[in-house]
């Protein structure tokens, strides 16, 4: 099973290679909207209760997590190009594992997210940003980047097994977008108000964002922020990782 992975990851990361145009996509995104908000929103920072004076410090966790969110429903647009000229189909009538498939396309994904993600990450250094935990800050950072990643692509996968159809894919970035946006991807949860610091509080994104910020925050990691994040995003992934697996199962009926 572990050669039909490598093979079907593989088979990912070529494709990726021969179409940089989504690979160039995936960090545009990200790093073209770091710049705009740092830039934008440097006052608001003054409000306080960020855990941190630095907007750049406040914003470059959050791209690199919707980097790897992009990264990650890539899978999803590989995988409808792939049942349209059926290529899919004859994979599924091989004698390849069904998760093997599963986590081989996942997997393929989860390198371009770390790619993607790693770049943001750099222009965040460039403009300004400075990590206050040094690497166990880095290691539950990048643990959220890989957890956004696999969500994502459970979420656009789980989809495009039940509709098999590319006109599904527009709804692939617009849950992605509507989790992010609605947890304290801008601000935290006191600068919040109405209904969308109502989200907030019962998103279980919030968590993950505070998960991959302890690397960037005055107070640096500390245990109640990594726990409640690790439980949060195992929560998302089991989930999603659940709705992509009965989709793949019923594929052929």
């Amino acid at each position: 099973m572990m050669l039909s992975i490598v093979g079907i990851a593989g088979r990912g990361v070529i494709r990726t290679i021969r179409m940089p145009s989504v690979l160039i996509q995936s960090v545009f995104f990200p790093t073209f909207f770091f710049v705009i908000y740092i830039g934008l929103y440097a006052g608001v920072i003054t409000l306080g209760g960020f855990g941190t004076s630095s907007i750049e410090n406040w914003y470059v966790p959050f791209m690199m997590l919707q980097g790897a969110s992009f990264a990650g429903i890539g899978v999803g647009f590989s995988t409808s190009l792939d049942i349209s000229n059926g290529f899919f189909d004859r994979l599924m009538m091989s004698p390849v594992s069904r998760i093997a498939i599963l986590v081989g396309s996942i997997f393929g994904g989860l390198l371009r997210a770390l790619f993607v993600s790693t770049v943001v990450l750099a222009v965040g250094l460039i403009f300004g940003a400075r990590p206050t935990s040094g690497i166990m800050g880095f290691f539950w950072l990048y643990t959220a980047v890989v957890g956004m990643c696999l969500a994502s692509s459970c979420w656009a996968l789980g989809l495009v097994y039940r509709f098999k159809d590319q006109r599904i894919a527009p709804l692939f970035p617009i849950g992605v977008f509507m989790a992010l946006f609605t947890s304290t991807a801008q601000v935290p949860l006191n600068v919040s108000t109405g209904w969308l610091q109502t989200i907030a509080q019962r998103n279980p994104v919030t968590e993950v964002l505070g998960l991959a910020r302890q690397s960037f925050m005055d107070v640096g990691v500390t245990s109640a922020e990594t726990i409640d994040g690790l439980i949060a995003l195992l929560l998302i992934v089991l989930s999603l990782g659940a709705f992509a697996w009965s989709g793949l199962r019923r594929y052929l009926g």
